[in-house]
C-alpha cells in the first residue's frame, strides 16, 4: 500500500457526495451483498462460532460494529478486544512470539507497523470485494492489510482560552515563542502511536529537524501517556495548546461539550491511517475474512464513520456530515516505509528522550 499519495485522501470522487440515507438511519443495519452470505455460510459450515477482533476503536464505534455484526451474522459471536494501539501492538507481537494465535483481525493506528508485520508474515493476504474502491492508496497490493479509516493529526487548543483563533500559533515555529513556554501538552511518542507517527513524519518531510526539537525542549512541554490524556489536559485548561492531538480525541471531547477544538497549521495537517488485516494462523479464518469485508465495505464504513470519528477510505462511502472538511486542513501524507524498522524507531525515541531530558 502506498502511504505517499495524498490526492485520494481528499477522496475526490466521494467528497462531492453527501452521506447516504443509510448513515442517517443507523437502525437500518442490514448488509447486502453476495460475499457476506457466502463467507457467513462457509464459516458456519466450518463450525467457526466466534471471530476475535483486536481494535483501538472508540466505544461508540465498537458498540455499533457489534450491533451491525449481531444483526447480520447471529450464529458467529464477535469478540472485540479493545485497547490503545501501542498496547494492542505489544500484545499481538508477544502472542505471536509465543505462537499463541488468538486474534483473527487486527486494526491499529500506526501504518508503519503494518509494513513491518507484512514483512514478518503476520498477515494472511486476502483481497476483499471492495479492493478496487480502496486501491491503490488504502489497499496493500497483495491484500495483506487495508486502511479502513483515516484520521487527522492536527494542532489543538482550549477553545475557552482562545475564542479568537488568530491568537494561536499558526506555524510549527510559532510554538517556539517564549510566550508558549509551559503551555504546551503532547502525547509521549514512547507510549502514543500517533505522536510517534507525527514526529517521524515531520522529520522525514523536513518540516522540523533536531535543532527544532532542541528548541522545543526548552518550552517545558508537558508529556502525557496518550492522546486522550492530552485532550483532557487541553479541555481542562491545564495547558492551552498542542502541536498535535489526534482528531478522534479532539472531536470526541468537543462532542461532549468540552472546551477543545482542532485546527490546521500553515504547514498542513498530517493524515494517518488505520490498517486492518486478517492475521496469519487466525483461529477463525473464514469469519475473519467476513469481518474484513464489513470493515472495508461501503455500507460498513458509512455506518461506522461518524461513530468512529474517522473519514472513510472506500471511495463509494461519501462524506461524513459530522466531521470537518478534509480540504480545510491541507492534509498531507508521507511514506514511512523507510522508517519501518524497530531499530529506526528505537533510535528516534532514544534521541528524542535525551533531547527532552527524559532518559
Amino acid at each position: 500500500m502506498a502511504f505517499t499519495v495524498v490526492k485520494n485522501i481528499l477522496l475526490a470522487t466521494a467528497l462531492s457526495a453527501s452521506l447516504s440515507s443509510l448513515a442517517l438511519c443507523t437502525e437500518n443495519l442490514t448488509l447486502t451483498g453476495e460475499v457476506y452470505q457466502q463467507l457467513y455460510s462457509s464459516a458456519v459450515a466450518n463450525n467457526e462460532k466466534e471471530v476475535i477482533y483486536y481494535s483501538p476503536a472508540r466505544t461508540e464505534d465498537s458498540k455499533l460494529l457489534s450491533e451491525l455484526w449481531k444483526t447480520n451474522f447471529p450464529k458467529i459471536r464477535l469478540t472485540i478486544v479493545g485497547k490503545k494501539a501501542p498496547d494492542l501492538i505489544t500484545q499481538i507481537e508477544a502472542e505471536r512470539a509465543a505462537k499463541q494465535y488468538r486474534a483473527d483481525v487486527t486494526s491499529m493506528t500506526q501504518p508503519y507497523v503494518a509494513v513491518l508485520w507484512k514483512q514478518k508474515g503476520f498477515y494472511l493476504p486476502y483481497k476483499v470485494s471492495a479492493f478496487a474502491t480502496l486501491a491503490p492508496d488504502y489497499a496493500d497490493a497483495d491484500g495483506a492489510y487495508y486502511s479502513t479509516g483515516i484520521f487527522l493529526l492536527p494542532a489543538a487548543y482550549n477553545s475557552r482560552a482562545f475564542p479568537d483563533k488568530s491568537a494561536l500559533p499558526h506555524t510549527l515555529a510559532d510554538f517556539l515563542d517564549p510566550k508558549w513556554k509551559g503551555k504546551i501538552v503532547l502525547a509521549d511518542p514512547s507510549t502514543a502511536g500517533n505522536s510517534l507517527t507525527f514526529f517521524l513524519a515531520l522529520l522525514q518531510t523536513g518540516k522540523i529537524d533536531w535543532p527544532y526539537l532542541e528548541q522545543l525542549a526548552k518550552q517545558e512541554v508537558l508529556f502525557v501517556r496518550g492522546n486522550p490524556e492530552a485532550a483532557r489536559i487541553l479541555a481542562s485548561g491545564e495547558r492551552s495548546v498542542s502541536l498535535m492531538v489526534s482528531s478522534i480525541n479532539v472531536l470526541t471531547s468537543k462532542e461532549q461539550g468540552q472546551a477543545i477544538d482542532l485546527y490546521s497549521l500553515d504547514e498542513g495537517t498530517l493524515v494517518t491511517q488505520q490498517p486492518s488485516g486478517v492475521m496469519a494462523n487466525a483461529p477463525h479464518p473464514t469469519a475473519a475474512k467476513l469481518l474484513l469485508e464489513v470493515l472495508t465495505s461501503t455500507q460498513g464504513q458509512v455506518l461506522r464513520a461518524d461513530a468512529g470519528k474517522y473519514w472513510p477510505t472506500n471511495s463509494d462511502a461519501g462524506t461524513v456530515a459530522g466531521l470537518p472538511n478534509l480540504a480545510d486542513f491541507k492534509p498531507f501524507n508521507v511514506d514511512l516505509t523507510g522508517l519501518s524498522s524497530e531499530k529506526a524507531t528505537q533510535d528516534f525515541l532514544n534521541r528524542f528522550n535525551k533531547t527532552f531530558g527524559r532518559e
